[in-house]
């Protein structure tokens, strides 16, 4: 093969490589639209990268350093600065563990919730009801009557308070 006959078929190559490395790129860009984000989203890159590291350094503080107060500031960092990111239905999931880890099964139980109801299509749902039946709250805690039942609770203070005024 002479020379020129090689370097077009090293050219050939390297076009067919990045027509490959191209549609990968295309098709696991679609596949990472999660729950917040759709076709044809205005969403800013870099903070979309930004976020994305985020919450790579808060995976890393809750499996290896066990540093779960830092993984649950760094979760909800994303979670203020960024709800529409792509993968806040894994960070609402792992600001429950955090909490769960920081022994606030309370609090843990609502991120849980929030990830079955909110993103029903996670792959997060599954793992979540683990969780929550896991925690074995009592009933009060863990039915949404608490809620129902917290204003008539504030109802019942403001009379008291305004009376002592």
């Amino acid at each position: 093969m002479s020379e020129r006959q090689t370097k077009s078929r090293r050219v050939k190559l390297t076009r067919i490589l990045i027509a490959a490395a191209c549609a990968v790129v295309t098709v696991s860009s679609k596949a990472q639209q999660g729950p917040a984000r759709g076709p044809g989203s205005n969403r800013d890159p870099e903070m979309e990268v930004t976020q994305k590291h985020n919450l790579q350094v808060a995976r890393w503080y809750l499996t290896k350093r066990k540093a779960y107060e830092g993984a649950r500031d760094r979760l909800q960092e994303i979670l203020d600065q960024d709800p529409e990111f792509s993968q806040i239905d894994e960070v609402i999931y792992l600001l429950g563990e955090a909490n769960e880890k920081l022994r606030k099964p309370e609090i843990a139980s609502t991120f849980y919730k929030k990830v079955v109801k909110d993103y029903p299509g996670s792959l997060f749902v599954k793992k979540a009801r683990e969780r929550l039946a896991d925690l074995k709250l009592p009933p009060d805690t863990e039915d949404d009557k608490s809620k129902d039942s917290a204003p008539e609770k504030r109802e019942d203070k403001k009379p008291e308070s305004t009376g002592r005024q």
